[in-house]
C-alpha cells in the first residue's frame, strides 16, 4: 500500500536538517509499528520519498512524502499511529492512498511562502510589489556545484501580495520550485533588494504549500489528479 501524506513542521523544529527529518520519520515508523517496505540488495533502504528537502530555518504547513507499507491500513489509523510516534513540532495532517507511478519529487513545480521582513518605515509594500512585477529581468547569483552563476528569477515569480506597517510586513509569494528552476525565499529576497534598492531584512519564512500543475491549475500534491496511476 502506497500512502501520500502531508505534514507540518513548526517553529520549534525549523533548524533540523533534511537528513535529520528523514531519520526522524524512519524511527517514527518503527516506533509506530507501521511496516515500511524496503529496497532489495546489500543495503536495504525504506521506501519513503519526500517531495522536496526543507531548508534550515523554514517552518511549513505543506510538506509531502510517499511511503510504501507492506500491509493495508485505514488512513485515519495510519495518521493516528504515525502522530503518536512523532515528536512535538512535526505532525502528519492528511493522508491519501496513491497508485501513481510518478516520483513525488517530479510533480512539484511551485511553492507558496509567507516571508516576514523588517524594512525602513517609509517602504511602501505596493510600490515594492509593483517594482518587482514590472521588471523584465531580476538577476541574482545562485550557488551551484560548479560555483556561483547568474540566475534570472523574474520569470519564476508567479504571484506576489503582501502587507506592511511601521517597518514590518510580509510577502505572500508563489515561486517556482521543484527539481529545476527552484527559487528559495533567500533568492527572492535578494532579488527584491537588487531591483528596489531598499534595505529589507527577512525575519521569518514559512512554506504554506507545495504544488503541482494540472489542467492549468496549481494543486496540492494530495489532489486526486496526482494520486492516480499514469496510463
Amino acid at each position: 500500500m502506497k500512502i501520500r501524506f502531508r505534514f507540518e513542521r513548526s517553529e520549534e523544529l525549523k533548524y533540523i536538517g533534511h537528513l535529520d527529518v528523514m531519520r526522524l520519520f524512519e524511527r517514527a515508523f518503527k516506533r509506530a509499528e507501521l511496516p515500511v517496505a524496503h529496497s532489495q540488495g546489500f543495503n536495504p533502504r525504506p521506501h519513503i520519498v519526500f517531495a522536496q528537502p526543507m531548508p534550515l530555518g523554514l517552518s511549513s504547513s505543506g510538506e509531502f512524502a510517499d511511503v510504501e507499507l507492506e500491509k493495508r491500513y485505514e488512513l485515519n489509523i495510519f495518521l493516528e499511529k504515525l502522530n503518536a510516534a512523532l515528536p512535538d513540532g512535526i505532525k502528519a495532517v492528511d493522508a491519501r492512498e496513491s497508485t501513481s507511478n510518478r516520483n513525488i519529487m517530479s510533480i512539484v513545480e511551485a511553492a507558496r511562502y509567507r516571508i516576514d521582513f523588517n524594512a525602513m518605515q517609509s517602504s511602501d509594500i505596493d510600490s515594492i510589489i509593483s517594482k518587482v512585477l514590472s521588471e523584465k529581468r531580476i538577476i541574482v547569483f545562485k550557488k551551484t556545484k560548479s560555483g556561483e552563476k547568474e540566475f534570472d528569477i523574474r520569470p519564476l515569480i508567479y504571484e506576489i501580495t503582501g502587507e506592511a506597517n511601521d517597518g514590518t510586513g510580509f510577502f505572500n509569494v508563489l515561486l517556482s520550485s521543484g527539481q529545476h528552476n527552484n527559487v528559495r525565499p533567500e533568492l527572492f529576497f535578494e532579488g527584491v533588494r537588487i531591483c528596489t534598492g531598499i534595505d529589507i531584512e527577512m525575519t521569518k519564512m514559512h512554506r504554506i504549500m507545495l504544488y503541482g500543475r494540472a489542467e492549468n491549475k496549481w494543486l496540492p500534491l494530495t489532489d486526486e489528479r496526482f494520486l492516480q496511476r499514469d496510463l
